[in-house]
């Protein structure tokens, strides 16, 4: 037996911080490695270090783009899965795996592109605005789906109830509830942007603002940034010029707004400029290294159709040009993963 050259708690401290894709590859090299790689710990600090990626549903494929965000910024184009047709919808990514919605099935597809496990989620009725979580809280993480799959006013009651679905992981059944509210507390002047959702620490999050006349002027995205804090991006339709604001801290599950600090992370002024929530085809993350500041974008220009990765840094844009996807299709910031959901 070859002895030990490293401490193994310094041998784990660079293992983690080496990119999914490699470290699965390293699987077979020992069995103290292959063992480390299924600890539970070990897999989800390796995700928080994970390089973000774009992934991308067209109508017949799902492909993965990385980005090598060098002195010279480049990009690789994985095509992950074939799709039969369009019986498919994208509803995210959460820890590294993807989720959809099979429309022909009537169920939902879990995946993990990296370790090729698929699990099949059936589904009794129709359900809507799925997205997927955990409770944080407890110190087995407990996966779920949740989704609205109904909606009913009671004018002459001043009441409307909505019927909410979960389906938890550990028990591989749906539990549904109901929720009800009064009218006037449903319509409020705050408006929740479904298209800007992510999912962090096992919670779902959402962009939402009070309508008055900037609504009409300006877009806005939210997206994780280290893997555990968020960055937030409002862009002024008419100039174009876009501010990117990040959380200083790590986002802990029992934070609320007040103990969340937010500062400038980077402002774009390029003439012209796409914008960059303008369907849901567009998705973008920011990133700091040695090379500095970066906003990366992807984005569906529509005549002709055809993806393309922005990559900003400074008042320097380089655009790349996807030459697989030719057609439309949604985008979502994707992670890769060491981790299962069983």
């Amino acid at each position: 037996m070859v002895p030990r050259k490293l401490p193994s708690d310094l041998e784990e401290e660079i293992l983690f911080r080496v990119p999914p894709l490699s470290l699965h590859c390293y699987r077979s090299v020992c069995k103290e490695w292959n063992t480390l790689f299924n600890n539970k710990r070990f897999v989800h600090k390796n995700l928080a270090c994970g390089p973000q990626e774009f992934m991308l549903r067209t109508h017949s494929h799902i492909y993965s783009i990385s980005i090598d965000l060098n002195d010279d910024p480049t990009i690789k184009v994985r095509d992950r899965f074939e799709l039969p047709g369009n019986r498919y919808h994208l509803e995210g990514t959460y820890d590294g795996n993807f989720f959809m919605y099979d429309f022909h099935k009537g169920g939902s597809v879990v995946s993990n592109p990296l370790l090729r496990q698929t699990k099949w989620i059936p589904a009794d009725e129709i359900i809507c605005s799925m997205s997927m979580g955990y409770d944080g809280s407890r110190p087995e993480k407990s996966y779920s789906i949740i989704g609205d799959n109904s909606y009913n006013t009671d004018h002459l009651a001043g009441k409307v109830t909505r019927r909410f679905a979960v389906f938890e992981f550990a028990t591989n059944a749906w539990k549904i509830t109901n929720h009800t509210s009064f009218l006037k507390e449903s319509h409020s002047e705050l408006i929740v942007s479904d298209s800007n959702r992510v999912s962090l620490n096992g919670n779902l999050y959402w962009t939402a603002y009070n309508y008055n006349e900037t609504a009409c002027t300006h877009t806005r995205g939210l997206a994780i940034y280290k893997g555990d804090r968020f960055s937030a991006l409002e862009q002024c339709t008419i100039t174009r010029e876009i501010e990117i604001w990040v959380t200083t801290n790590k986002i802990g599950n029992g934070d609320d707004g007040d103990n969340v600090v937010w500062i400038k992370f980077m402002t774009v002024s390029i003439p012209n400029f796409p914008l960059v929530r303008h369907n849901m085809s567009s998705s973008y993350f920011v990133d700091n290294n040695i090379y500095g500041k970066s906003f990366v974008m992807c984005y569906l220009n529509v005549k002709p159709k055809q993806a393309w990765i922005y990559i900003v840094r400074g008042d320097v844009c380089k655009k790349i040009k996807v030459d697989e996807v030719l057609c439309e299709f949604l985008s979502y910031v994707y992670v890769p993963s060491l981790i299962t959901i069983s």
